[in-house]
């Protein structure tokens, strides 16, 4: 979002670390999930849903790129 109003209104860039280190600075930054190594994410392949009669599905597309026969 600053960096959208800034080149709106024609201004320099952004310092991104410097942004980084002010909201640091005034604990705005979000807590870091530590991962443990060695450990797989746990998934009994159950996921909630907020309705009833409603499920998650994801679809795989795959596109293959062959030379042309000659």
């Amino acid at each position: 979002m600053l960096r959208h109003a800034h080149e709106t209104q024609l201004l320099p860039a952004i310092n991104v670390k410097r942004v980084y280190r002010v909201m640091r600075d005034h604990n705005l930054l979000l807590e870091r999930r530590i991962k443990q190594p060695g450990v797989p994410r746990r998934h009994e392949g159950r996921i909630a849903v907020k309705t009833s009669n409603t499920r998650w599905c994801s679809d795989g597309v795959e596109f293959r790129c062959e030379e042309p026969q000659n």
